[in-house]
């Protein structure tokens, strides 16, 4: 199959994604795929409508935020009627606005931590006040931990204020959950093995301890007991159905003392490095890094069967 992989772009996790993509090159073309490379550039549109004229038969998205994991990619790909893998356009872009997806989640009764839009608005006394103490500040569109910090007293947050990183971003603040850091991956539905991450170079799971070289260790099976794994498992589940993800997505999860877990987030278009949560899930069901690969393309193709679009089929 000609398959075209997207990789790069102009996204802070550009490395992350330049790393997701050889990886997932290499496992297609070991697949037996004919697989060329294509970093988005400003006439992403005519690009991917050039690949098609030239026999492209499937698009593999490898790009981690804004344009491939807020929907812009998937809108362009439904219109030219080019197979992909993972989630749509809707379920993508309110996937990556993190805000979007708390109120849905809400909305659903799905546990998420308390939060607090445009932070820096706020005095220091009010965010403790509603979110108490140590919080967590973030971008509320994107990933791979970029731009996440741990916030202990007030001139923590006015250093940040201040800093030039918050004037192209838009932030939430947001209650930080003592416990373990689960993630959850699911495949069209289907739970793979929960994985426990022990941060060692951070005291969370930051960018250096994602992908640092031993930068955390990843457990699973996970410390938690049977019945709290039960409870992480749904509440996942449930996030996956909310959002109307498709194919592979990743619910990232605190889960407290009593193992009650909260959602964080979902990741649309999971890592695919070696160090990635994804592939270590598919490795304890004994699936290779090709075989995970293989399913996830399987799926891309068998959505497009259908004749339609994810986001506008019911």
């Amino acid at each position: 199959m000609n398959i075209l992989l997207l990789a790069g772009g102009p996204s802070p996790e550009r490395e992350v994604s330049l790393a997701t993509g050889k990886a997932v090159k290499a496992a297609l073309e070991d697949l037996g795929h004919k697989v060329s490379v294509l970093e988005p550039g400003s006439d992403l549109p005519h690009q991917l409508w050039q690949a098609k004229q030239e026999g492209c038969e499937f698009v593999w998205i490898a790009l981690h935020g804004s344009p491939g994991e807020d929907g812009t990619v998937q809108a362009f790909l439904d219109w030219l009627a080019l197979p992909y893998q993972g989630s749509g356009l809707l379920a993508s872009a309110v996937a990556m606005d993190k805000v979007a997806a708390k109120h849905l989640f809400r909305s659903h009764q799905i546990p998420t931590p308390a939060w607090v839009e445009h932070p820096f608005g706020y005095p220091w006394t009010d965010l403790l006040e509603v979110l108490g103490s140590p919080l967590i500040i973030k971008p509320v569109a994107s990933g791979s931990s970029v731009g996440v910090h741990v916030l202990h007293q007030a001139s923590d947050l006015q250093s940040l204020a201040k800093s030039s990183q918050v004037t192209s971003e838009t932030w939430v603040a947001e209650q930080f959950i003592a416990g373990k850091e689960i993630t959850i991956s699911i495949l069209d539905g289907v739970i793979l093995p929960a994985v426990e991450i022990i941060p060692i170079l951070e005291s969370f799971y930051s960018y250096a301890a994602k992908y640092g070289v031993n930068g955390s260790r990843h457990l699973t099976p996970t410390s938690l007991t049977e019945a709290g794994l039960c409870r992480t498992n749904a509440v996942a589940l449930a996030a996956y159905r909310a959002l109307k993800c498709e194919g592979l997505a990743r619910v990232d999860l605190r889960v407290d003392a009593q193992e009650d877990p909260w959602v964080l987030e979902v990741n649309t278009l999971p890592g695919m490095t070696p160090t990635s949560l994804a592939p270590d899930a598919a490795a304890a069901l004994g699936w290779s890094f090709p075989d995970l690969v293989q399913k996830l393309l399987e799926s891309g193709l068998a959505r497009f069967q259908h004749g339609q679009p994810s986001h506008l089929r019911v």
